[in-house]
Order: structure tokens, then C-alpha cells, then sequence
């Protein structure tokens, strides 16, 4: 079933308002599933707030580097500040170096 519902996922989100996260998916060989989008559309559209998600949903390895390309390109003259805890912090900066920094994004964590 798992399978079957992500081959019938359909793109939410319009590439040309987010050209850095068609980028993202092609390098990460991902999709952005819609509830991924969902997610960072709402944190997006309001800054602040919080979410609690479920373990696998693709917070550090999906929505997290959306907003960080979302706020880092584009005209919104913002410093982009992650707080990660410390538990978590090597693997979610070792990944974040990877798909951010050493792509074509080139963005400097």
C-alpha cells in the first residue's frame, strides 16, 4: 500500500515559486510529498509557530532543508538560524552540509 500511494502522489507545490526545492528534490532524488508541503507551508506562511510531526515524516531530511531554502533564497532579507538540540546536532548538520552546501544550491551553513 506504502508504495502504491507514493507513486500516486501528486506535486503540491508550484515549481516556479520554489525553483531551489525542485533543485533540492533532483539532487536528493526525492519527492516533496504533500504533506511535507503542507508542513512547511504553514510554517512559512506562519512564522512562529509549532508543530509536533511523528517520527519518518522527513522533518530534519525533507521539511527542514524546504524552509532553509525558502528563507535563504529570495528577497527576505533574513538570517536564517537553525536551533537544533545538541543530541541531534552532528547527523542533522552532517545532512544539511551534504544536500545544502555541497550541491548546486551552495548555501553556507
Amino acid at each position: 500500500k506504502g508504495i502504491i500511494k507514493e507513486l500516486k502522489a501528486k506535486r503540491m507545490w508550484d515549481p516556479v515559486a520554489h525553483p531551489s526545492w525542485l533543485v533540492f528534490e533532483v539532487e536528493r532524488m526525492i519527492q516533496i510529498r504533500p504533506e511535507q508541503y503542507a508542513v512547511a507551508q504553514h510554517l512559512i506562511d506562519k512564522p512562529g509557530h509549532v508543530i509536533q510531526l511523528n517520527m519518518g515524516l522527513g522533518k530534519t531530511r525533507v521539511i527542514l532543508p524546504m524552509l532553509v531554502l525558502h528563507w535563504s533564497f529570495g528577497a527576505h532579507d533574513v538570517v536564517t538560524r537553525l536551533n537544533i538540540l545538541s543530541t541531534l546536532f552532528m547527523e542533522a548538520y552532517d545532512y544539511l552540509h551534504n544536500c545544502l552546501c555541497a550541491s548546486t544550491l551552495g548555501i553556507k551553513l
